[in-house]
């Protein structure tokens, strides 16, 4: 059963990775002369070169040459890990292309196999097709901590859902290293210990939990040691370089992408503040749709921190943030499924994919 499960699940991953084979190929054969394709020239072979754009190239600074002030936003964990296989690959990129994809082939299976279990094989597949198809679903196979920071959080939940507390909370705080929404998992996993604990807090099974939070001070000490300041992470944000970030109330930052817009007509924005208000519709659903209380704490929390973000006159990049919160994808699918939307659905998702996706191989800003 376990087999013919992850067979299921490797066939839409497979499809995935050669559907983004043939987009990239579309962009730099076929549509160059009217979509000119800008690349970074970091890799010598054309496909990994296409897909490296922005932050990978950030991720990969780190892992060659550690911190600066102004890298210092990036958590250690995938740059950490770039590193270590770049000693077995020879080649900083394609370790990085290693890590993410089999980290999101590893994120599928978890994702199905949880999803299984609450709502049948049917739902599972469809969730599955839905995160690897979402519009912005390929950062998931750039050189991007989404893919990972997504394994990471799915296969803590998992395990905690078999009160396996240690397990999960490594898993846990591997993820709080990979991105700061990792953090959040602190909060699913202590109320699915409450609820397994008959609505008690067990002490004692809750103490391995703690390492989410504390492993935070692996983050600040490495950033004291190569940047000289434990809190670079937050104080190079608050910077001109990163457009002065800093927390409002949530929607702000997309009151000022509309605000963009309007007055200056620059259409990513209207793009941006469209996703982030579709998600906050499928969060907001959710309450009425997911079964297991801790992926619903996981999503909200997850969302609510991008949304309350601002970045002063520039885009956030919610079209991205919202790539990890898997328990959206869930409720798609059950909305999907329950109104017979699901064959609709899929054709619109592949056309957006494959549009942004295009934009992205070409190195257009898509988030």
């Amino acid at each position: 059963m376990l087999k013919e499960d992850l067979k299921r699940v490797g066939y839409i991953y497979a499809l995935n990775k050669l559907y983004i084979v043939f987009l990239v190929w579309l962009t730099r054969e076929i549509l160059h002369p009217i979509l000119p394709t800008v690349t970074d020239g970091i890799h010598s072979n054309v496909l990994l070169d296409t897909l490296i754009h922005w932050d990978a190239g950030w991720f990969l600074r780190i892992a060659g040459g550690g911190y600066d002030f102004d890298s210092a936003p990036f958590f250690p964990m995938f740059p950490g890990l770039i590193r270590l296989f770049t000693y077995l690959t020879g080649d900083g990129a394609a370790a990085g292309f290693l890590i993410s994809n089999t980290a999101l082939l590893i994120a599928c299976c978890f994702l199905f196999l949880l999803v299984k279990e609450d709502y049948g094989k049917e739902i599972a597949t469809t969730t599955v097709f839905v995160m690897l198809f979402f519009p912005t679903a390929i950062f998931f196979t750039s050189i991007y901590s989404e893919s990972l920071l997504i394994a990471f959080a799915l296969a803590s939940l998992y395990f905690a859902r078999r009160e396996r507390w240690l397990a999960a909370a490594l898993l846990g705080a591997c993820a709080a290293l990979t991105r700061n929404i990792g953090v959040v998992l602190f909060f699913a996993l202590l109320y699915q210990l409450y609820q397994r604990s008959y609505y008690r807090i067990n002490v004692k099974k809750a103490l391995p939990l703690m390492l989410i939070p504390a492993s935070l001070t692996i983050l600040m000490l490495i950033q004291w040691l190569q940047v000289g300041d434990p809190l670079a992470f937050a104080h190079s944000l608050n910077t001109a370089y990163w457009g002065y970030r800093h927390f409002a109330y949530p929607g702000a930052g997309q009151l000022l992408n509309l605000s963009l817009f309007i007055y200056n007509n620059e259409f990513y924005s209207l793009f941006e503040s469209g996703m982030a208000l579709i998600f906050l519709f499928i969060v907001i659903i959710s309450f009425n749709y997911l079964k297991d209380k801790p992926q619903l704490i996981f999503l909200v929390l997850g969302f609510l921190i991008p949304f309350s973000s601002v970045v002063d006159n520039l885009p956030l990049g919610m079209p991205r943030y919202i790539l990890v919160l898997f328990p959206g994808y869930i409720t798609i699918a059950l909305l999907l499924n329950k109104y017979g939307l699901t064959y609709i659905y899929s054709t619109i998702s592949l056309v957006v994919f494959s549009v942004v996706s295009v934009m992205f191989a070409a190195g257009r800003w898509i988030s």
